[in-house]
C-alpha cells in the first residue's frame, strides 16, 4: 500500500467504500498477552474463538489516516499542488495470471474476494475475558507504522517529526 509513499502514491488493494476489520499488530499482540496471563489464572476453555475487533474502516478512511500520518512525518506528495495523493489499484489481473507460474500469485488471487466483502469484528467475547482491548488510534497506528516501515523519525506530540 505504501511502497510508493515518497512519490505520493498509494495502493489499495479493494474498493475504497467497502469496510474492512483492520488491527495494529502491537494492539493485537497486547490483547492476546492479556489474554495469556488471564488464561493462566483462570480455569480457561482450551479453545475458545476470540476476535479482537481492531478498527473497521473502508478503504478511504484507511487512506486518509495513511496520508494525514505521513504528513505527520512530513511526507508530501512531490505534485501536492497540483493533484495531491495519487491512489492506484492491485493489479489482480497480473496477478491472476503470474499464478500460473507461482503457486504464492495463486493463493493471492483466490482470496482477492475478501477485499470486495464488507466485514467487521466483534471484539466482546475478547472484551469479556481481558477488558477493554488496546486501541490505538488509527492515524497514530499509521504514523508508527511508517516510522517502523523506514519512513522518517517518530513525531513529536505537536506532530512535527523528530530525529
Amino acid at each position: 500500500m505504501v511502497k510508493s509513499l515518497r512519490t505520493g502514491k498509494l495502493v489499495y488493494p479493494g474498493p475504497r467504500d467497502v469496510p474492512h476489520a483492520w488491527a495494529y499488530l502491537p494492539d493485537l499482540a497486547r490483547a492476546f498477552v492479556a489474554l495469556a496471563e488471564r488464561a493462566r489464572a483462570d480455569d480457561a476453555p482450551g479453545f475458545e474463538t476470540l476476535h479482537f475487533a481492531g478498527h473497521t474502516m473502508t478503504g478511504t478512511e484507511l487512506l486518509d489516516a495513511v496520508e494525514a500520518a505521513a504528513a505527520d512525518l512530513g511526507i508530501v506528495p512531490p505534485v501536492v499542488e497540483k493533484r495531491g495523493w495519487r491512489h492506484g489499484a492491485m493489479p489482480w489481473g497480473f496477478i491472476r495470471v503470474m499464478g500460473f507460474v507461482m503457486p504464492m500469485m495463486k493463493a493471492i488471487a483466490e482470496m482477492s474476494y475478501l477485499w470486495r466483502v464488507p466485514h467487521a469484528l466483534d471484539g466482546t467475547r475478547l472484551a469479556a475475558r481481558i477488558g477493554p482491548q488496546p486501541q490505538t488510534l488509527p492515524r497514530q497506528a499509521m504514523c508508527q507504522a511508517l516510522v517502523k516501515l523506514g519512513f522518517g523519525a517518530s513525531p513529536a506530540p505537536g506532530g512535527q517529526a523528530t530525529q
